[in-house]
């Protein structure tokens, strides 16, 4: 590791007018990893940009460092970046709209904490085990020459925090522990974090989760779960503030596997699965082309409702026989 850790930090030394990017529907740890190498390129005096395909950075994480300077993708075909700084995406599919802005692949740095699933970069720095890709960064910057200081720590302590579900996921490791006890030491708030975090929604986004669980439905004799939302309820609401209905999906006792059905746009709908222990959920989101890792794992469908959901329930059910 530390071989290829170095190898990327000299090849970000050489290089200049950067692309940051990360997936569609930027989460906490998307956010604090893009502003993470942020900040060390403005530390290092490096130019850059921070492009996102959302058309509209989601408000909860304007508490971070640097905020300001993320930017909606636009079809300017005049944007030239020598390099670019993928940060918590597997693959081009998953980056939306920015992924027509990479450089060639001998310039392309990709930083993640997801199962490959397609190579377009030279410089890699991948490991399913650790629990975010702001672990990574960490890890990377801090055998970089710039220090830590307030802001930086509390970047990467926001994006651990989110990707580990206040330290308590299956995915949370010791080095994740001694990570946040070093960023502690920069005045970090650990309990304002969490409120920007986990506790900061709308009214009305709180209403909906209250209507998600209203309706959740039981599966395979109380070992599946699912949370629906139709599209004319999640038009009122900004998708992170009801992302935490995917983690009381498999919040109930007996339920092995938990899903949150979201429909978009008219037939589209997203998917994310959560699995309490044994169940790989990677591998059911993978049968309807998506991905993740073994207890957290999204895809997409295009299709009838109904299809949908029978689709997913006999997949399901194969794991538990």
């Amino acid at each position: 590791m530390e071989k290829n850790i170095q190898k990327i930090l000299e090849f970000l030394r050489a290089a200049d007018n950067y692309l940051i990017t990360s997936h569609m529907n930027a989460d906490g740890d998307a956010y604090a990893s893009m502003l993470s190498v942020a900040y060390l390129f403005e530390k290092w005096g490096k130019q850059y940009r921070i492009i996102i395909h959302d058309q509209k950075p989601d408000h909860k994480y304007n508490f971070m460092w640097g905020f300001d300077k993320i930017s909606p993708f636009s079809s300017d075909n005049s944007v030239r970046f020598e390099a670019a700084v993928v940060l918590d995406v597997p693959s081009k599919e998953r980056m939306g709209d920015p992924s027509e802005l990479l450089p060639p692949r001998d310039f392309c740095v990709k930083i993640d904490h997801h199962p490959v699933e397609k190579d377009f970069a030279a410089y890699n720095m991948v490991n399913t085990e650790i629990s975010s890709t702001s672990h990574l960064v960490y890890e990377l910057i801090s055998r970089s020459d710039i220090q830590i200081d307030h802001d930086l720590a509390n970047l990467i302590f926001s994006g651990i925090m989110y990707d580990t579900g206040r330290f308590s996921f299956s995915n949370t490791s010791l080095r994740d522990f001694q990570i946040a006890s070093h960023l502690l030491e920069y005045s970090v708030k650990p309990s304002q974090i969490a409120n920007q975090l986990f506790f900061n929604c709308s009214f009305e986004a709180m209403k909906t989760i209250g209507y998600g669980l209203a309706n959740m439905k039981s599966y395979l004799d109380g070992k599946l779960s699912i949370i629906f939302l139709p599209l004319e309820v999640m038009q009122k609401n900004h998708h992170s503030e009801i992302e935490e209905l995917s983690n009381y999906s498999v919040a109930i006792r007996g339920v092995e596997v938990g899903l949150f059905v979201r429909e978009v746009e008219p037939n589209f709908f997203k998917v994310s699965f959560r699995s309490k222990g044994r169940i790989n959920v990677n591998a059911i989101a993978k049968a309807f082309g998506g991905g993740g890792h073994m207890h957290a794992a999204g895809c997409r469908y295009e299709g009838k409702f109904e299809e949908l959901i029978k689709g997913l329930v006999e997949e399901v059910g194969k794991h538990f026989e």
